[in-house]
């Protein structure tokens, strides 16, 4: 054996801090990298929801074709009620797409729209996760020039299965009046970063919630809300603790303390508000985690709720300041949920009349 063979291998650059999720998953796979290993069935679901959530104001329904019968339609994004459409052509290749790649596709939408099984869509894309190669890019962005190469090349690739499709006068003359600016193709980064604008982002790629939540804007008082039996509750506490009635802002502004209170908690009621809020905008829409965040604070704190208090107002204290001890580790809310937002949880879960401070 060689000294050579004795010397330590040179030490690893250090990766940097690292975090329990670190440990237990190891470094995140980028959303673009993932992308490149999911099934072509997801990659096609994959496109749908960014249609669905990030182009929803473009199309009225999506409807996602892709199978042995698709006829070249993957993805079909309608515009209007008269079937005008879209067409999103997967092909999850492990290269950027090159023109061999993808002439039949053009072949068929030319053939089947001649026979009139549907008609030609407004726009038609192809989206892959490595992009289009330059000589692609290079005719998608040229379309008279893509079309007469498709011409010259009609007998090299017009094979659908077990048919032969002749390019007749007819058809050329059809091909020839078509607009061939209608093709285009989708940027796989930009792909990504619209992505991550819908609903689905954080499910499909992880990585925890994208957007920053903002803080909610709390308006002034207004006296409709006096219908709620959150505020209706609390004025009762306020009540039995002062052992006066009190029913109104003005007469509550008599007690400085409940006061404070009461604009302290009214505060948190709208955090909680606008957390239910952030997660049907950033989550699949039949999600139940603000639902589900309710429930685990109800059972954390229901039974300091249920204990002798000396009025309602401490239970209403004694019970809030529970639910800011809670522990919560498994609700996907919680990356961006906060002290308020347990605190005004509470006064949703009276609302509800799960809870009550004084009774009724």
């Amino acid at each position: 054996m060689s000294d050579r063979d004795l010397l330590e291998p040179e030490a690893p650059k250090s990766i940097g801090l690292l975090t329990n999720s670190d440990i237990l998953f190891g470094s995140p796979t980028p959303p673009i990298d993932k992308l490149k290993v999911v099934s072509d069935s997801e990659f096609e679901d994959i496109i749908r929801e960014w249609i669905a959530g990030y182009c929803k104001s473009k199309y009225i329904s999506v409807w996602r074709a892709g199978g042995a019968n698709d006829k070249g339609r993957d993805v079909i994004a309608y515009i209007d009620d008269e079937g005008n459409y879209d067409n999103y052509q997967s092909k999850h290749y492990d290269h950027p797409l090159m023109p061999s790649d993808v002439w039949q596709e053009f072949v068929k939408l030319c053939y089947y729209t001649f026979n009139e099984d549907f008609k030609l869509p407004k726009k038609y894309y192809f989206v892959s996760p490595q992009g289009v190669g330059p000589k692609l890019g290079d005719l998608i962005n040229n379309p008279e020039e893509l079309k007469k190469e498709l011409l010259n090349k009609w007998n090299e690739i017009n094979t659908l299965g077990k048919n032969i499709i002749i390019l007749s006068d007819e058809l050329r003359e059809y091909i020839t009046a078509i607009d061939f600016s209608m093709f285009d193709f989708l940027d796989p980064q930009d792909f990504i970063e619209q992505h991550k604008q819908t609903s689905y982002f954080a499910a499909r790629f992880g990585g925890g919630l994208q957007n920053r939540r903002e803080k909610p804007v709390v308006n002034e008082f207004d006296n409709v809300e006096y219908s709620l039996r959150f505020v209706d509750q609390l004025f009762k506490a306020y009540s039995e603790h002062q052992k006066i009635d009190i029913t109104t802002l003005g007469e509550l502004n008599k007690f400085g303390e409940q006061l404070e209170h009461f604009n302290r908690n009214r505060n948190c009621f709208y955090w909680a508000e606008a957390l239910d809020q952030f997660g049907r905008d950033r989550l699949p829409y039949e999600n139940t985690c603000f639902e589900d965040l309710k429930e685990e604070i109800y059972q954390g704190v229901i039974d300091v709720s249920n204990s002798n208090h000396s009025s309602g107002y401490e239970r209403v204290k004694n019970t809030t300041q529970e639910a800011t001890k809670l522990s919560l580790q498994s609700n996907a809310l919680l990356s961006v949920a906060q002290i308020q937002d347990k605190i005004g949880i509470c006064h949703h879960l009276v609302n509800d009349a799960k809870l009550t401070w004084v009774e009724e």
